[in-house]
């Protein structure tokens, strides 16, 4: 039974902190409550082979039936790979998400579609991706993935394709980025692809609400982010109201 205030559910990767539990509710003008269930991994090694296991999709339905016992009345999965690991299809990344509402019999969102229904709501077809952190085969995975979609990816490019990593540091030091290192990335990838209509960033990691209305401003080009766009997702199946702070997100028909 829906409450007069929704509760939201979040499914949120293993052995790792999620801030889009605390922040959601402060990008919408009405009141929500909101639940958690990280993934209970505590070892895993988040390999894109592992994440594309059968068993990860029995774990996302457990996570998903029990988020409906904690009367939520809708899930919001967190982390792009889980949707496209693996897969072959748009088909197959909703195939997993039907999954997922089949078994808690309420309706679920994952960041990965969340990006694509994003897209589509802009009219967008040529796109960049921003990947900071991202290994070469998430990278290219990821690319694959938005052009089974329809999109033409015009650039995916991590840190090191940008000429941004630092000498002697890997990838695996840029799962927490700077401000700072954040905007370089988008204004150096603007730069490189200059006729993407829109610039993706998959990375849950990289933070973007604090900055997403100024970049997107200095930019001249909307920005779907992983983190952001999920809220808009949320905001656009309850009816919500999205703050300004969501940036072009915010102007979207919900």
């Amino acid at each position: 039974m829906s409450c007069a205030v929704p509760t939201i559910g979040f499914i949120t990767p293993p052995a790792w902190f999620e801030p889009a539990v605390a922040e959601f509710p402060t990008v919408i003008e009405e009141t929500v409550r909101v639940q958690q269930a990280p993934l209970l991994l505590p070892d895993f090694d988040f390999q894109l082979k592992s994440i594309a296991a059968p068993s990860i999709q029995e774990h996302l339905n457990l996570n998903a039936r029990s988020l409906k016992a904690m009367s939520c009345e809708l899930i919001a999965q967190v982390g792009t790979p889980f949707a496209w690991a693996g897969t072959q299809s748009e088909a197959e990344a909703r195939a997993r998400c039907d999954a997922m509402q089949q078994a808690a019999g309420i309706p679920c969102i994952m960041t990965a579609l969340a990006i694509v229904d994003g897209l589509r709501a802009f009219g967008v077809s040529t796109i960049a991706i921003n990947c900071p952190y991202y290994e070469p085969d998430w990278r290219d995975q990821f690319s694959a993935f938005m052009g089974q979609c329809g999109f033409k990816v015009l650039m995916a490019a991590n840190l090191h394709d940008l000429g941004l990593t630092e000498p002697g540091k890997s990838l695996k030091d840029y799962y927490t980025l700077s401000q700072d290192l954040t905007n370089r990335s988008f204004l150096a990838l603007a730069k490189a692809a200059p006729d993407a209509e829109v610039i993706v960033i998959p990375g849950t990691a990289v933070r973007t609400l604090p900055i997403l209305a100024t970049l997107e401003a200095e930019m001249g080009k909307p920005i779907v982010a992983a983190d952001t766009i999920l809220y808009w997702a949320i905001a656009r199946h309850l009816g919500l109201t999205l703050k300004s702070v969501m940036g072009t997100c915010a102007r979207l028909d919900n």
